[in-house]
């Protein structure tokens, strides 16, 4: 193939010139459109809510070894993911039993490209004219594969064995021919057989819509001009991105998460606090993730493999710098990412993973996009792409036991995916956002949850302060309470972290979201009082109410029982004493924050009529300021250059900046104040509060004993600039060094 090495004036590759510019559109276009083709048909023939209800699949086209050509929209953790299963079945299913046009190979074991088990991945080669052109994927979440928990979650697992059915690459469909042997034995190691038969079934529909259609395509414009393109769209994501980064100034930015407890099962105490810490180097047009800072493997299931561990660098990555680019491999190609093996974020076998998704996976994630868009904010072009921490971990609610209707039953209840996004330097999170790694969010509408299980929503909607404070607010995360209607066979799974360690961390001084939250009330007043025609509060209800932790388990509901669930949302951007009055006071209204919140989070004073006083609230700001100048500091500021022949370098969030004076490069404050030399942790010449009291920046009660929240302001102007969740015996955090400060480290326009 021969492409340019050039590119445009706005960074696009004129790769694949053998082929003309409308040629090489339609058929991008045309890629596309049968990744939607594909998810189409699976949707219309899967019985299983995760993909029917919430869309929790993805499919693809792969080149003949495996890189991404072109990807679904849906779940991007499966984006790396279907990639890996394929090279795996190359490198594995090449000599024996081979690789022929017909085949199809199925796999979900999470040392072979699967995220965790209940993630099942069907492949299709596609031969044409006898040569192997491209691979077909498609893999959804499976409602239950066996396992020591309903579900595939097996939150008291020490070891994968434990975990349900798990198959290396293993042929299921031989020259059009299905295995029968293969199908049943799947259909055997999952409870839910009739819906599991039908997800088999939509997967390989979606690759035999994949092998029609591309072969239409070769058929129209030939295979090697379809080749080019599938390539050339590779070079030209890759070029776009190496581009970005060039933009943006060379620097390590770090950033560390942390996993409240394991269930129980650590040997050290009950509630252990893992570390997923990243150190994020940006060189060039190169990205280094090095992970291995983080906790050595768990003894429960919070792990991920390595499959987990590059889903959720490609969840962070895709959205945050590579927005306008197609998503295909080449967009990898500038990442490298270190972890040895044996970490929570690499675990070797036969370490527990079937939680890894939600739990080590998904705060890969999260520290990715916080350092993604803490380097992206380091540019004036690309500040508004930075976005401060998403949801931080769905809690899990599986149900199980006997239906209405006498029958057994799994299904998992997907509103903990409808949560508050981060906010941004330009505005606030959006509510129910839903998940970061999830591009066509949705749940299921409450009657189809109803008609489907012994369940009766009793309210639905946002939950007040739920978002993160700051000047930019995080958004608002949904809220559910349910009742067990119709059964008193009912038992509930859940387990999620994000109960004693905030994960929705703010940005730039903004602060975490309200935490994961769960209370059951069994053999409740309810019957009672809905024969009455009330809709009860849960906080009225008489009945049993046992304490909740993160790591439940499966515990029994029972016919008169209610379980209530608050969910994480988004954390927030800036000082909230910045919050505009007319915002807040949209805020108040809408009740997206309680007048208590109001008052504690952003320092509001309200009348006796509960409006809010705009004047009182400016003069309680200014005092609050005015305290925080007076935090102790672990140095004391550096000679404050004159302000005669400041020169800007570029921004550090839109509060700090880097400039130059006199030829020495300085971070400050928007106020003028000096902080540090830029070489330097401007954190240790701020003034600093250190605090347990976690209800003091969220609505949260709970804090892991190991950790604190660190809050850093401005000596001179008294503006919030951080707002960190760290280990008590942690040293200073530096979130960012810049790689010379010796000169504009990016030239920074």
């Amino acid at each position: 193939m021969t492409t340019a090495s050039s590119t445009g004036p706005a960074g696009h590759s004129t790769a694949g010139r053998d082929v003309d510019p409308v040629t090489f559109e339609v058929i991008r276009h045309r890629l596309l459109a049968i990744t939607d083709e594909q998810g189409a048909v699976l949707s219309a023939i899967s019985g299983s809510p995760h993909v029917t209800e919430a869309s929790d699949y993805n499919v693809g086209l792969y080149l003949p070894d495996g890189s991404v050509a072109a990807m679904g929209r849906t779940i991007l953790l499966h984006s790396a993911s279907m990639a890996a299963i394929t090279r795996h079945v190359i490198a594995d299913c090449g000599d024996d039993p081979g690789i022929a046009a017909g085949d199809m190979f199925i796999v979900n074991d999470p040392w072979k490209g699967a995220v965790h088990a209940p993630d099942l991945g069907i492949v299709a080669p596609i031969f044409y004219e006898g040569e192997l052109l491209a691979w077909s994927g498609a893999m959804c979440h499976m409602v239950d594969v066996g396992a020591m928990q309903p579900g595939g979650f097996c939150s008291a697992a020490t070891e994968s064995f434990q975990e349900g059915l798990q198959l290396p690459p293993t042929k299921l469909i031989d020259g059009g021919r299905t295995r029968t042997d293969v199908w049943n034995i799947v259909l055997a190691h999952t409870r839910m057989a009739s819906t599991a038969n039908l997800d088999l079934r939509g997967l390989v529909a979606a690759n035999h819509t994949a092998v029609r259609a591309m072969t239409e395509l070769a058929d129209r414009y030939g295979a090697a001009t379809v080749r080019e393109v599938m390539s050339g769209l590779i070079e030209l994501s890759e070029t776009r991105l190496r581009n970005r980064l060039r933009e943006l100034p060379d620097a390590t930015v770090r950033s560390r998460a942390y996993l409240d407890n394991d269930g129980g099962l650590a040997a050290s105490k009950v509630d252990a606090v893992y570390d997923v810490d990243l150190v994020l180097t940006k060189q060039g047009d190169r990205l280094h993730f090095d992970y291995s800072g983080s906790s050595p493997q768990a003894t429960g299931y919070i792990n991920c493999t390595r499959s987990g561990l590059m889903a959720g660098v490609a969840a962070a990555l895709l959205p945050t710098l590579a927005f306008d680019s197609p998503w295909n491999e080449g967009l990898f190609h500038p990442v490298e990412v270190y972890a040895p093996e044996g970490l929570i974020i690499n675990a070797r076998r036969p370490a527990p993973v079937s939680g890894g998704v939600l739990e080590a996976a998904w705060l890969v994630e999260m520290t990715a996009v916080e350092c993604l868009s803490r380097l992206a904010a380091c540019s004036d072009d690309l500040i508004g792409e930075a976005q401060a921490a998403p949801a931080g971990g769905p809690d899990q609610f599986v149900l199980t036991g006997t239906n209405s209707h006498g029958e057994h039953f799994t299904h998992v209840i997907l509103d903990c995916l409808a949560t508050g996004g981060g906010a941004y330097a330009h505005r606030d999170g959006v509510w129910t956002q839903g998940q970061h790694n999830i591009e066509r969010q949705r749940i299921a509408n409450a009657e189809t949850v109803e008609l489907d299980m012994p369940l009766l929503y009793l309210w639905r909607g946002l939950v007040t302060d739920s978002g993160g404070a700051g000047r930019h607010r995080g958004g608002q995360s949904i809220g559910a309470h349910y009742a067990v209607h119709g059964s008193d066979d009912v038992s509930a799974v859940c387990s999620g972290h994000g109960w004693l360690a905030p994960n929705s961390t703010g940005l730039f001084g903004g602060y975490p979201s309200g935490p994961n939250g769960r209370r059951l009330v069994r053999d409740s007043d309810l019957p009672e009082r809905l024969a009455g025609g009330e809709i009860p509060d849960p906080a009225t209800l008489t009945g049993e109410r046992p304490p909740m932790r993160g790591r439940a388990g499966k515990f029994r509901l029972g016919a008169a029982a209610t379980l209530s669930y608050t969910h994480q949302a988004g954390g927030g951007w800036g000082d909230p004493l910045e919050r505009p009055i007319e915002a807040l006071r949209v805020d108040l209204r809408q009740r997206a924050v309680s007048p208590e919140a109001a008052v504690r989070l952003y320092g509001a004073v309200l009348g006796a009529d509960g409006e809010l006083d705009a004047a009182a609230t400016a003069d309680r700001r200014s005092r609050l300021r005015a305290e925080r100048r007076a935090w102790p500091a672990a140095e004391a500021l550096p000679a404050q250059p004159a302000a005669a022949g400041r020169r800007r370098l570029g921004p550090i969030g839109d509060r700090l900046e880097r400039i130059e004076v006199d030829g020495a490069r300085y971070v400050a404050c928007h106020c003028g104040t000096v902080l540090a030399p830029l070489g330097q942790s401007w954190r240790r010449r701020a003034a600093c509060l250190v605090s347990t009291d976690v209800f003091q920046f969220s609505p949260a009660t709970r804090l892991a004993e190991e950790l604190e929240i660190r809050q850093y302001a401005c000596p001179g102007c008294g503006l919030l600039h951080a707002t960190d969740v760290s280990r008590r015996d942690a040293d200073l955090a530096t979130d960012i060094t810049f790689a010379d400060h010796a000169r504009a480290s990016a030239e920074v326009r």
